[in-house]
Order: C-alpha cells, then structure tokens, then sequence
C-alpha cells in the first residue's frame, strides 16, 4: 500500500467483510502513535463527517500526520506478483516478487497536461518513472490507452497487457419503478424524465461547454420548450468555459440543470429517467459513464475518439466531439426516431452484458501468469 491511511482502509475493508482477506492481507506500515482499532476508527469518522466540514478537516489532518509519523516496514518473502493498481511502484528491494504490474488507467497528463492539475502531473510522471521497461509489466484498461502508453514511453507492447473495466451491475441496471425515478427525479431538482443527461466531473476535459452550447442552439432551433439538459456531477477544475457557456445564454439558463454529486443509490433511477445520454469527452482511458448508461438501457451518444468507441461498439452513436453541430443533430435523431432510440436501448443492453468483473478479473489472472511464464 502507498500510505498508511490506504493500509487502515484496507484492514478496515477486511474487517467489515468478516476476514475475507485472512492473511492475504500483508501490511507493510506500523505506526506507533495509532493503534489499528484507533486508526479504523478516525477512517470512520472521517467519512461519516465529509472531508469539507470542519470535522472532516480536523480529522483529515490528524490522518496526515499519522501518514507522516508512520514507518515502512518491508516483507521479507518473495511474492509471485505484486501489482499496483494506482500508485508508483516500489523499489524491488523493498518488496520482491517475481512479477511487478502496475495499472496504468490514462495518459491524460502527457496528451492533455492544460485540463489536468500540476500535482496530477506529477503523479503520472512518478507512475512512469517507476517502471522498468525491460523487466515490469503494465496492465492498461482499454487498447487506446495500451496505444499511447507505449507511444509515450516506448516500452514494448508486449509487457503491456489489457483487461477492460466494468460498471456493478447491483448500482447500474434499468429501474422499472416509475415511482422511484419520479421521486429521484424531485429530490435533485430534475421536473421529469425524458432529459439529456450527462454525467461526469465538471472539468474541461469531458467537453460540456461545447455539449451547452450544441443544446442551446438545439433547443433554439428546434423550438423544445420543455427539453432539460442535466449535467450531474461535483464540480472540478478549470471549469471557467462551462460556466461563461452557461451564461452566455441567461434566457436558456433555466433549461440547465446541475445536480452536483449524486449518490450510488439514486444512479440506476436518473439514468433511467433519462431520454439519452450524452457523453461528448475529448479523452478517456476506459469511459465507465457510457457504459453505465447503457446497461441502465439508455441510447448513448458519445465521442468517437480515445478508447469510447471500444466501449460503446456499433451501438451507440459517436461524433466528433469538437462539432458542436454534430453533437446537436445526434441529440436531435434520438429524441425524435423513437424507433431509433428503441433499438440503441436494446443494442446497448446487450452491449454492456460483454463487460463484468468476472471478465476482469480472468483476464487479470491471465495476465498475471504469461508474466510469471515470462518470468520463470
């Protein structure tokens, strides 16, 4: 694990699950301030509390100062894999294993470094310093981002493997219950279903400004009264196009709604209400809201760039998304072909059931043992 808060998230995870992991679960920080059972404990109020309040904030920075106070400490055996799923790999003198892997899920900060912060780029730039090319192994999330790690990094496209991600099918699924979508619907201040909906973070890289701007001059056009554009999500950073699209416009300003963050338990019902989604980004390393959106049986139309058309296939439709006028008239043909929206529903239904973590994890698993074939 990279910090101690990660190694108490997951003693706490292996306790709330009853022992599931058992003695799987190495730990490789101590921490002689905090024990374990006070450490899980300031976890817990800390989430409970929210890292904006002003409890959240005390609480967090005690957390930093654990995580600061805290000491590695090595294992000693030789593991088959060790394989980080988000952070730099370590030293092989500090953990050994025949076959080190690291997930790498973009390549945003060296294709797009203006939308992504300083510390972003920092991080990725200590993601790829730690692999060895010759001798580590990198799994990617889709084949575009396979595509340009490689590119960037010239490690050989061979030490490179990809295993898709997949959206929990108990959060994203249809919701037959019109009641539950009614009711969803008014406690995030959404007047009925049959929007344009959109969900992300708001930051420039998922290309909303020009989403606004294609729903405004349809909505013009077109002459829809009642039609809602819905961009769900918390806000990110350098959004300041966005918010000077949405301004532009302050007779239109009423047809945008922005919902903030919306819980895991609300989702299956606001896709649901949905009439489409739209799903514009400029770049993506897998695009987990396409798929969301389609398994929840809604059409999608989506960017033909980056790894989305891996996800979405034939089955959805995809434009450029720097066509602001392409982006209007994909909205426009599925809010007026029902026949049209009908068969991307269907098509979309069937196109998420190819993607499961069940399928995830066996190609994971594959991978782990060509490398350990490699290695041997």
């Amino acid at each position: 694990m990279h910090s101690y808060a990660a190694d108490v998230q997951l003693a706490r995870f292996d306790r709330a699950t009853g022992g599931l992991l058992g003695d799987r679960r190495v730990s490789v920080w101590q921490n002689s301030t905090a024990a374990l059972d006070e450490s899980i404990g300031l976890v817990e109020q800390l989430l409970a509390a929210g890292e904006e309040s002003p409890e959240g904030r005390r609480l967090a920075a005690t957390l930093k100062l654990l995580n600061r106070t805290a000491r590695r400490r090595g294992p000693h055996d030789l593991y088959d894999v060790y394989h980080s799923l988000y952070w730099p790999l370590v030293s092989p003198e500090h953990v050994k294993a025949r076959a080190r892997v690291i997930t790498v899920h973009d390549m945003i900060p060296y294709l797009f470094p203006e939308f992504v912060t300083d510390e972003v780029i920092e991080r990725q730039q200590s993601i790829v310093a730690s692999i060895d090319g010759r001798r580590d192994w990198v799994i990617c999330n889709s084949v575009s981002t396979k595509t340009d790690f490689c590119e960037i990094t010239l490690v050989e496209p061979q030490r490179v493997f990809v295993t898709p991600f997949a959206a929990p099918r108990e959060i994203f699924r249809p919701e037959p219950d019109a009641a539950r979508i009614a009711a969803t619907l008014g406690k995030h201040g959404i007047p009925g279903p049959g929007y344009v909906l959109s969900l992300c973070t708001l930051e420039p890289r998922k290309n909303l400004a020009r989403l606004v701007r294609a729903f405004f001059a349809l909505v013009e056009t077109q002459r829809l009264r009642d039609l809602r554009l819905v961009l769900t999500g918390p806000a990110g950073w350098k959004s300041h196009e966005l918010y000077a699209s949405l301004g532009a416009r302050p007779e239109l300003r009423d047809r945008i709604i922005l919902p903030g963050f919306v819980p895991d338990e609300d989702l299956s019902a606001l896709y649901s209400g949905a009439g489409l989604f739209v799903y514009p980004s400029l770049y993506e390393g897998f695009g987990l809201p396409a798929l969301e959106a389609m398994q929840c049986g809604v059409p999608v139309v989506t960017s033909r760039t980056s790894s989305l058309p891996e996800v979405v296939g034939a089955d959805a439709i995809t434009v450029d998304p720097k066509d602001e006028d392409a982006i209007a008239e994909a909205i426009r043909r599925v809010l007026e072909d029902s026949d049209l929206a009908r068969e991307l529903r269907r098509r979309g239904l069937a196109r998420s059931a190819t993607f499961s973590w069940s399928r995830t994890v066996a190609e994971t698993v594959a991978a782990y043992r060509a490398m350990l074939a490699a290695s041997s």
